[in-house]
């Protein structure tokens, strides 16, 4: 009867690590550019089991609102965001079933007074809405600390 127990646990012990091999790598990643200040680097991950085809404008980076931010100072004051003018087009793009791209998105085009980013660390707050193509999370967010910039 003992030896049950010390069986469990033995075998409890590998649990984390199989599940930590199987677990699924997620649909969006963003962070900081490390060879662009002031840019996100954006990893997209189709979930379709077939060809995905959607509008450019879709992608996390093919539209200024592709994607909606929201950005403060570690006390939660507001900074003030760029809303330029943005035609979203018709050009459609299409991703293998699995396949991962990565774009680009210049912050200079979201934080309307780069100056803030000089006076302390800032926070943005990121969420995108895919297609229903790509077969991910309808809406996935996320927070990206900004460094304070010299």
């Amino acid at each position: 009867m003992r030896s049950f127990p010390v069986a469990v646990v033995f075998l409890a012990s590998f649990l984390p690590a199989a599940v930590a091999q199987n677990t699924a790598k997620p649909a969006i990643q963003v962070e900081l550019n490390r060879q662009k200040p002031l840019h996100l680097l954006v990893t997209l991950r189709s979930g379709a089991a077939t060809a995905a085809k959607f509008y450019r404008a879709d992608l996390p980076w093919g539209n200024r609102y592709s994607m909606v931010f929201a950005v403060v100072r570690p006390d939660g004051e507001p900074i003030d965001l760029e809303l330029p003018v943005d035609d979203p087009g018709s050009t459609e793009v299409s991703l293998r079933p699995r396949e991962v791209l990565t774009g680009d998105i210049d912050l200079r085009y979201v934080i309307r007074d780069l100056n803030a980013l000089k006076k302390s660390d800032v926070l943005l707050f990121w969420a995108y809405k895919s297609p229903d193509e790509l077969h991910i999370p309808r809406w996935s967010g996320g927070m990206v600390l900004i460094p304070r910039q010299q």
